[in-house]
């Protein structure tokens, strides 16, 4: 995505910022729900090299929207100066940590500082992240179980998503006494990376929920706080989808730290421990609600108990 010009230092617009970490943004009448996907196979369920479908949302108020769209364009502009003047330049986490795409040749300390500077502003800027990973392998056990044919991963995960942020809308909608004062209801818009596989279906089941419900299920609800359909846009063209990209593959490297490693960190290697020093500095206190499904429960809030799928405390 290319930069937009800024008059503005990068400690000048930082300073102008200073007022959104007291949680300004969460008073907002209107939040940006970002998403995107990591771990994605498809319809293949018994994949041994990604057994989770991660799917992240990064809710954000327009406020926030806006300062975090100057930040990542200056971050681009100062360290790739002549390729992030193009159209098609973009943040990959994955190419970020391998060296690959914009960031070969880039030394590993400069990746990794790189990358903090792009994640670190999910907290700087107030934004909340929600997290739903759906284990392929106990979905397809449970529906030969229970006799039904597996839905595709991303859409299952999109469901519980989409049931989780109309909840957090609905509470924070305003009291009795604000609406007789007039106090607008807050409202959300989904605005995802584009998905070939299950996009226009998605779209559909959307539109689907909203009219009649997410039934049935146990955490069914109608959906009366997200606006208008998903809004899918390529990630090239959207800071805040080449963020949630990064905060996204981190959770599911993290995750592969755990399960492939074991939780003892004399047994990680420095990327490993770089994986998950940035997840648990830089994402896991602003995460909102996560949840790996099939699981024994759920838990909400800063340090997530990521359920069913053995992911170790990170």
């Amino acid at each position: 995505m290319s930069p937009s010009p800024s008059g503005k230092s990068r400690d000048g617009a930082t300073r102008g910022l200073v007022g959104l970490r007291s949680g300004d943004s969460l008073s907002a009448r209107m939040f940006f729900f970002y998403l995107d996907e990591s771990g994605n196979t498809g319809i293949d369920l018994v994949s041994t090299d990604q057994p989770i479908h991660w799917l992240v949302t990064l809710g954000v108020s327009p406020h926030a929207l806006r300062a975090m769209e100057r930040e990542m364009s200056e971050l681009a502009l100062s360290h790739f100066p002549a390729r992030a003047r193009l159209p098609e330049f973009e943040f990959h986490g994955s190419h970020i940590f391998a060296g690959r795409g914009e960031c070969r040749g880039l030394s590993p300390a400069r990746r990794i500082a790189l990358y903090g500077e792009l994640v670190s502003q999910v907290g700087w800027h107030g934004g909340r992240l929600f997290v739903r990973g759906i284990h392929k392998g106990g979905h397809a056990r449970r529906a030969q179980e229970k006799g039904y044919a597996p839905e595709h991963p991303h859409k299952l995960a999109f469901r519980y998503l989409v049931e989780r942020l109309d909840e957090w809308l609905e509470d924070r909608q305003p009291d009795d006494e604000a609406r007789k004062k007039g106090a607008p209801p807050v409202y959300g818009l989904v605005v995802a990376d584009e998905q070939k596989e299950v996009g226009r279906e998605i779209m559909r089941s959307f539109a689907h929920w909203r009219d009649r419900g997410t039934g049935p299920g146990y955490r069914a609800r109608d959906i009366r706080y997200l606006l208008d359909t998903v809004h899918y846009v390529p990630s090239k063209d959207s800071w805040l989808i080449q963020l949630v990209d990064c905060v996204a593959y981190l959770r599911n490297r993290s995750s592969r730290v755990f399960r492939e490693s074991g939780p003892r960190e004399e047994k990680w290697t420095k990327s490993d421990r770089e994986v998950v020093r940035l997840w648990r500095e830089h994402c896991r206190p602003h995460v909102e609600s996560a949840v790996v499904w099939p699981g024994k429960g759920r838990h909400d809030g800063g340090k997530p108990k990521l359920v069913g799928a053995r992911q170790g405390p990170g």
